[in-house]
């Protein structure tokens, strides 16, 4: 189990996307190959556009999943 859930990341706003959409929030799941084994995260809060299908995190959440996959703690506050 997760110490912090990828969920309270999720309580941001990611503004326009350069077509000229606005990034709606959504939960994805997110697969990775770490030292030869699959890892599977679930509920990865992620920006998606309905114009042009274009995709972006949070900087705080890709720090996140990179201390996950390092096995280090990241602060506590979600800001």
């Amino acid at each position: 189990m997760l110490p912090h859930p990828m969920s309270l990341y999720a309580k941001r706003e990611y503004g326009r996307c350069p077509c000229g959409g606005v990034y709606d929030n959504r939960s994805v799941e997110v697969r990775l190959t770490v030292n030869s084994k699959v890892v599977v995260l679930t509920d990865v809060p992620q920006g998606a556009c309905p114009n042009c299908g274009s995709r972006v995190y949070k900087a705080e959440v890709l720090e996140r999943i990179e201390s996950l996959m390092k096995g280090t703690k990241v602060r506590k506050d979600i800001g």
